[in-house]
């Protein structure tokens, strides 16, 4: 019996966070904390134009928003792509535009864009409640760092000139400061089964090449501008902060 009880009881504390969790509704009284995962697609523009094409951007955001609509959070974009406009490994190619590898045969060498941006945000939101929900437009700006990189995709490792560390005179590392403009919508429904955000962003980065020297380029550039426009769609988790009401 003891132990029925005992097996009675652990299940109902076990249940007690899981219920106090899933009876908090949106309320525009309280304090938000939301964490999401965002995926999106932009556009570059000025000096990246022409290193880069198309990009996609994956990320993450922790943002805060405050019973007095106030938002501030941090930003983090993992930025791929597959249009690299730069040949960076001109000087190995051949006259046919290929490149041997150590079989003298032509290897299979192909460039990626990959790049990470993390920016501090801050803003704020306009809501238009309804049904409860907290619903509503928003405008931020930011401030953070901006990093990009050719990456050389050799196969099958089959060009020397290719290997670490070499690699690095022709990956034109690039980074800098930048600030960001993001625009957007958010809701948080009643039931919490539909979280979401969508955002339009501008980034202007003020980078300059990392590297000191460039293999099939003698100079580096000094002062870049590269400029990122994108949109992006998020899935939130939001986190309603209460204060804890004790009675004695």
């Amino acid at each position: 019996m003891r132990a029925k009880s005992a097996l009675t009881l652990l299940i109902l504390l076990c249940l007690v966070p899981w219920i106090t969790i899933h009876a908090q509704t949106p309320d525009s009284s309280k304090n938000v904390l939301t964490l999401d995962i965002h995926y999106g697609a932009g556009l570059p523009f000025s000096d990246l134009k022409e290193r880069f094409g198309e990009h996609f951007m994956l990320g993450g955001n922790i943002t805060y928003l405050s019973k007095s609509n106030l938002m501030a959070g941090i930003n983090y974009d993992f930025i791929f792509g597959s249009q690299v406009h730069e040949d960076v490994l001109s000087n190995l190619r051949t006259i046919e535009g290929g490149i041997i590898g150590r079989s003298m045969e032509f290897a299979s060498v192909y460039l990626r864009e990959r790049g990470h941006h993390l920016n501090a945000e801050a803003g704020y939101f306009f809501s238009i409640e309804k049904n409860s929900s907290i619903s509503g437009f928003f405008i931020l700006g930011g401030v953070g760092y901006l990093r990009h990189k050719v990456r050389i995709v050799d196969e099958f490792n089959a060009v020397v000139q290719l290997f670490d560390p070499y690699d690095r005179g022709y990956d034109r590392l690039t980074g800098g400061w930048s600030i960001t403009q993001k625009v957007g919508y958010q809701f948080l429904s009643k039931d919490k089964l539909v979280n979401l955000r969508i955002s339009a962003a501008l980034t202007e980065g003020f980078t300059k090449d990392v590297r000191k020297f460039n293999y099939n380029k003698t100079e580096s550039k000094s002062s870049r501008t590269d400029i990122l426009a994108s949109l992006q769609i998020a899935w939130i988790v939001p986190i309603y902060l209460t204060k804890e009401i004790r009675y004695y």
